[in-house]
């Protein structure tokens, strides 16, 4: 039989945990139901002895694309598309950025080291450019962890089952997932808990941190794009537990309010505390479509003047409260219409006395012409971004 012409994809919900909304679908490959294949483990066993690893990888890519097609009506839901680093190639419109495709989220497993795969690494940030995000997937599986996350530069992580099974009443698991939360809050990187089957272990990574979770608990994978939410779980699961604002948060949050500077403040993980009347009256963007949301991947879409997303890879806001240094760039924004407009900016870390630590980050900005005005002077940095800091 021809087995490859049999299969067909399964979509299984991601769950946003803060706004109890789903955030994309996972593309899962599956065989003809009653024979040996119908599980991906199953089928990718066959393709690696059989020599059609290559073939099975452009079939579950082909599919993911055209049903894909068939079945989206958000277009604010993503593919969550798994690659092989082997064959670092999408469909050729979602490869090549093609305005008005549906967004993707490139799954890179851990299980397969990428520290010298130029080749993927290349399309990586292709991919990166053209506004796909990146996931680290089966995290917690494989053997080089934060070495291979520092290469990727993921916007989002996934926790791998074998982390969350029974995570509600395990220590060691919390303890373990507290650490990685901890780790991607510095870095500015999403957390997905995925293999969620219980109510325990969803309310766990709800309280743990997550971002997003997607298992079996919440929906089966099916051929059809299922809504799903934590309310007709008929769980006690409540929303993510708010963090007590910090008071140099809201001290900064006040002082910026009547300022006449174009500024704004986030919290350790870019989450937008502030953003005052004079950036507003600069860019367009009201405040109650910033404030409460990440930074990271936003309306603003921060760029260095090569067109390299500073959200991903070099963010003057990480590197500041991560350096603990006044930092100073130019870079590019869009306005609420869209447009690029050229600014200015001046990033300084909020340290709170009563936490002891830095809690968040300021970023006053001014646009500039820059045929007129030489901005700030420039240095390389890695990843290929430009940056001044004032140390």
């Amino acid at each position: 039989m021809n087995l490859l012409a049999q299969l067909w994809v399964a979509w299984q919900p991601i769950l946003d945990l803060h706004t109890d909304t789903v955030a994309g679908y996972e593309s899962l490959i599956r065989g003809p139901a009653g024979t040996p294949f119908a599980t991906p483990a199953a089928l990718f066993a066959w393709a690696e002895t059989e020599g059609q690893a290559p073939a099975l990888e452009e079939t579950c890519k082909r599919l993911a694309y055209e049903t894909a097609h068939d079945l989206w009506t958000d277009p604010t839901h993503r593919v969550f598309l798994n690659i092989d680093g082997r064959w670092p190639h999408l469909p050729e419109r979602w490869d090549s950025g093609a305005a008005g495709e549906i967004p993707l989220a490139v799954e890179v497993s851990e299980a397969r080291s990428v520290l010298n795969d130029d080749g993927l690494l290349t399309a990586l940030e292709r991919w990166r450019r053209h506004g796909h995000l990146i996931v680290m997937d089966d995290y917690g599986t494989g053997y080089a962890g934060m070495a291979e996350a520092l290469v990727l530069q993921p916007d989002l992580v996934k926790l791998d089952r074998a982390l969350i099974a029974g995570v509600g009443h395990n220590i060691q698991k919390q303890s373990l997932v507290r650490a990685v939360r901890a780790w991607t809050d510095d870095l500015g990187i999403a957390l997905l808990a995925e293999g969620v089957e219980t109510a325990e272990e969803l309310a766990a990574v709800a309280r743990l941190g997550c971002d997003y979770a997607q298992g079996y608990y919440l929906a089966e994978p099916a051929p059809e794009l299922r809504p799903v939410s934590r309310r007709r779980l008929h769980t006690p699961l409540s929303p993510p537990p708010a963090a007590n604002p910090s008071p140099a948060l809201a001290f900064y949050a006040q002082a910026v309010a009547d300022s006449a500077i174009p500024s704004y403040v986030v919290d350790r993980r870019r989450e937008l505390v502030a953003w005052n009347r004079a950036a507003e009256n600069l860019l367009g963007h009201p405040a109650q479509q910033l404030v409460g949301r990440r930074c990271a991947g936003g309306p603003l879409d921060h760029r260095d003047a090569d067109g390299h997303l500073l959200c991903r890879g070099f963010c003057p806001l990480v590197h500041s409260m991560a350096e603990q240094v006044v930092h100073a760039m130019p870079v590019t924004v869009a306005d609420a219409a869209g447009a690029r407009r050229n600014v200015e900016t001046w990033v300084t870390p909020i340290f709170d006395t009563t936490l002891g630590c830095v809690v968040g980050a300021l970023e006053q900005f001014r646009e500039v012409d820059p045929a007129q005005d030489g901005g700030v002077p420039v240095c390389p940095v890695p990843g290929g971004a430009r940056s001044q800091s004032s140390h």
